[in-house]
Formats: C-alpha cells, sequence, structure tokens
C-alpha cells in the first residue's frame, strides 16, 4: 500500500508540473482574453493555457517569456513585448512606416505613413511631432536604446515606444493598454 501512494504521488507531481510548463497555469496572470482599455468588453488577444491564442480574429500557437509573447500560425511570427501589471498590461503592438518625405531619411526627421491603417508620424528636426494629423507634441529619441518617448501636448499620457529604421522603413512599437475582457 506504501508503494501505491508513494507511485501515486509522483505521477500527480508530474502531470501538475506538465500543465505548468505547457502554457498558462492557473495562476499565471497572461492567459484570458485582453482588450483594450477603451473597449473592454471586446477581446483583441486570447491565450489559453494549452498554448493556443488569438489575436485580432486569427489563431496562433504561442510561447511567452518575462518580456514577449509570441505568436506562430503557419510561416507567419508575431513577436510582442507586454508589461504586466497589477490591473491590465502594455501590449507593444508593431506598426511600419514607410517614408513619405522628399529625400532618404536620416533619423527620424520627416514624414512616415502606413497606408494600411492610415496612420502617420510626421517628425520634425526641432522635436516636434504631429501623429495622424491630429495629435501633436514634443519627442525624445534615444538611438541606442532604439527608443522614443513621445509627449502629447494635451490628448495622451507621456508614451515610451521603441523603434527601428532600416533604408525608408520605420518600425514602431506602441503601447497599448489592455485590461482582461469583461
Amino acid at each position: 500500500m506504501k508503494k501505491f501512494r508513494q507511485t501515486a504521488l509522483i505521477c500527480v507531481l508530474l502531470v501538475t508540473a506538465a500543465i505548468l510548463l505547457s502554457g498558462c497555469g492557473a495562476e499565471d496572470p497572461l492567459c484570458g482574453a485582453w482588450a483594450y482599455i477603451h473597449d473592454p468588453q471586446t477581446p483583441v488577444l486570447t491565450l489559453e493555457n494549452n498554448g493556443k491564442a488569438t489575436f485580432n480574429g486569427t489563431g496562433y500557437t504561442y510561447t511567452s517569456d518575462d518580456e514577449r509573447l509570441k505568436l506562430s500560425s503557419g510561416g507567419e511570427t508575431l513577436e510582442m513585448r507586454y508589461v504586466l501589471e497589477d490591473d491590465g498590461m502594455y501590449l507593444y503592438e508593431t506598426t511600419v512606416y514607410t517614408y513619405a518625405s522628399d529625400g532618404t531619411p536620416d533619423g527620424l526627421a520627416g514624414k512616415w505613413e502606413c497606408k494600411a491603417q492610415n496612420w502617420t508620424f510626421e517628425f520634425t528636426e526641432n522635436g516636434t511631432f504631429m501623429e495622424d494629423a491630429i495629435f501633436p507634441g514634443y519627442y525624445f529619441a534615444d538611438d541606442a536604446a532604439g527608443t522614443v518617448k513621445l509627449v502629447y501636448n494635451d490628448q495622451f499620457e507621456d508614451t515610451v515606444c521603441y523603434y527601428t529604421l532600416s533604408g525608408n522603413e520605420l518600425r514602431i512599437e506602441y503601447p497599448w493598454r489592455m485590461v482582461k475582457a469583461q
């Protein structure tokens, strides 16, 4: 009888370890349905404990570490930074902008467009910016860290984005405030 108890205990421990290592465990704060804070009823990202995910209506498998979420589907892979907080998280979604000013880009200065989303950024040499021709402010770029701090005049709180420049492409990882969907 004692051997049976030991064997049963070992089996329970192994099954518990397998569940915890397979994705979201019962205590993992990433699991669940996530929505933008401005629309908490509409889930945008769902992470399940079996390693499956849905993002913007597309199904994926996923893995995560303490900083990044990696979504895979077929040949497509999305990798996004995230920062968990007590009442939600920031999910850094990447948008690719194309240089729309004359000449070739030399740093952030110039007009950048994402035609797929109809979004724009215009950065000046004087340290000001205009987002989507509506939201003005000041910016502070840290080229070594690959970050740009957007200080909006009135509309939004200061926002630190990650960015990379490659030829005529500007990739901006913008932090979107997320909450658990209601």
